[in-house]
């Protein structure tokens, strides 16, 4: 529960507060009164709330400068500021103690009840960090440095959906230097743990000292961030403002460089694997999984040194497999429901796998399996503790087995369990898939190249399907609706007061200004130029 606290020298003011909304039902708990600030703070240094609703004007010490010294000392504490003074210099007066609300006497009751709504969104939101912060203490992942790869691993794991706004903020939060359309992962592979060849004193020891060396490689380098996973792998991860960039760095030649330097300063062997780039940080999880094909290598894998996901798909995955057609083919049963046409997919093509004695193949294709139950948790915004228990790691349980049996019999138990979740809660599948195409555009709305082909690939859908249910969902074409979204978002910059109409039309996915143009004039019966001279007047 939370605690509201009511300060006011008006007795009749603080029953009003008491009586004017249901502060138990709505999940409130209610300290002691208030007639004055220095009773406050007495009160508040005690048993400090969640929120206070203090009036303005008060004997001894008035609520704002109360408000300020609250603050020095309970930052979190949320003020709802009483006044009879509608005037802006108050409203400034209580911006500049820190007090984000303020509220006119009488007491609107419907008013007060949206400010609470609002301040109560906020503070779940906080809670919800400080539990996760607080899981991590509990482990003594006490240092700033390791709650920061705690939640490194916990994003490219996929446990969690999140959007891009949200892990922007959390990246803002964890002081995480990386941002871009597009993003890739480097991951080292230690080929040998002897301590006599590093000097270090326990594994943990070697990892530390092969992330600083990793670090210290990249030093020249920006928007990049390391850390080690549960698989004693350290992960790097790169973000790209703009595929087309001079700027870019060659992670092969990274790969090489990081490579050479862990040999040369520690003596430490290493196997490099990057991934394929994906769109938007909300598919950490693919890079990440892309990374894991490479968990069982042959010493022909160790020879090349550094190694991107295609090459080795190209030369460890047998060409009668497509990854592709059977992502898309086990999405299409658990869109449906279809648990036993998923299950035959599995033990077929595993057992082929083995058949045809493709040890990598069968490698693959089993994390590819847990990957897909994965991205479809991510794609109905499911978390993966709230189908599993909390510390649940589909990864790391699929790598205990090595037989076909055992691995065909924990993904059936994995499926399983998704599908229940999915109809205990009733979840509709291909409801999402409409839903999901909305956000990749909104997401992606500077990217050039996207088009109906693009967006199918990155749901794993056929193409006239998702253009037929994108269509019968909403009542437009995908291709209208690109190009509305597009219209939108750049109107918005406009208003915004963007006046560079080449900006505008790159951020908004168009690389000619003149064809941007053209269609916005088409939107909105006015060309851009022309729209913000109407602006400006």
């Amino acid at each position: 529960m939370y605690k509201i606290m009511f300060i006011d020298d008006d007795p009749l003011i603080v029953r009003r507060l008491h009586q004017i909304m249901n502060w138990t039902s709505m999940g409130f708990e209610i300290p002691e009164d208030a007639s004055d600030g220095n009773e406050a703070l007495d009160k508040i240094s005690q048993n400090p709330p969640d929120i206070i609703i203090c009036d303005i004007n008060m004997p001894n010490m008035d609520g704002l400068t109360l408000a300020e010294k609250i603050k020095s000392s309970f930052p979190h504490i949320e003020f709802i500021i009483l006044t009879v003074n509608d005037s802006f210099g108050c409203a400034q007066q209580a911006l500049n103690t820190g007090v984000d609300h303020y509220l006119l006497k009488p007491i609107d009751p419907e008013e007060l009840g949206l400010i609470i709504k609002k301040i109560l969104k906020g503070l779940e939101s906080s809670q919800q960090e400080r539990q996760y912060l607080d899981t991590l203490k509990d482990k003594a992942l006490l240092s700033e440095h390791m709650i920061r790869e705690k939640f490194l691993n916990w994003l490219v794991s996929g446990r969690q959906p999140l959007s891009e706004e949200q892990i922007r903020e959390r990246f803002a939060f964890y002081q995480i230097p990386v941002s871009g359309q597009e993003f890739q992962v480097l991951s080292v592979h230690i080929n040998s743990f002897t301590d006599e060849m590093t000097g270090a004193s326990s594994v943990e020891d070697l990892i530390e000292k092969a992330k600083n060396t990793i670090e210290d490689s990249l030093y020249d380098y920006q928007n990049w961030v390391v850390f080690s996973d549960s698989f004693y792998n350290l992960i790097v991860i790169f973000g790209f403002q703009d595929d087309r960039s001079f700027n870019n760095p060659s992670i092969e030649l990274i790969g090489q460089m990081i490579r050479n330097n862990l040999l040369f300063h520690l003596n430490l062997p290493v196997t490099v694997f990057y991934s394929r780039k994906y769109q938007g940080a909300r598919n950490l999880y693919c890079c990440y999984y892309d990374t894991k094909f490479l968990y069982q290598y042959t010493p022909s894998v160790i020879n090349k040194g550094v190694l991107s996901f295609d090459e080795y798909i190209r030369s460890s995955l047998d060409s009668s497999f497509n990854f592709d057609t059977l992502r898309s083919d086990a999405l299409k049963h658990l869109r449906s429901g279809g648990f036993n046409g998923l299950l035959e997919l599995i033990s077929s093509t595993l057992m082929r796998a083995l058949a045809i004695g493709s040890i990598e193949s069968f490698n693959m294709l089993r994390i590819d399996f847990v990957m897909t139950g994965v991205m479809f948790l991510q794609e109905n915004r499911i978390a993966m503790q709230d189908v599993f228990q909390k510390h649940f790691s589909p990864l790391a349980e699929i790598l205990e087995y090595n037989d076909a049996e055992s691995c065909i019999s924990f993904l059936k138990d994995y499926f399983r369990r998704i599908l229940e979740y999915i109809d205990a809660n009733k979840i509709s599948p291909q409801n999402k898939i409409t839903e999901k195409c909305m956000e990749l555009i909104t997401e992606n709305i500077s990217y050039q190249h996207m088009s109906v082909k693009w967006l199918a690939s990155q749901l794993y859908i056929n193409e006239n399907y998702l253009s037929r249910l994108f269509k019968s969902e909403t009542g437009l074409s995908l291709n209208r609706y690109i190009t509305k979204q597009r219209m939108q978002s750049a109107k918005n910059y406009l208003d915004q007061g963007c006046t560079n109409l080449q900006q505008v039309s790159s951020a908004v996915g168009f690389s000619d200004p003149f064809y941007f143009s053209k269609c916005f004039k088409k939107e909105y019966g006015v060309a851009p130029s022309k729209y913000l001279q109407k602006a400006d007047k």
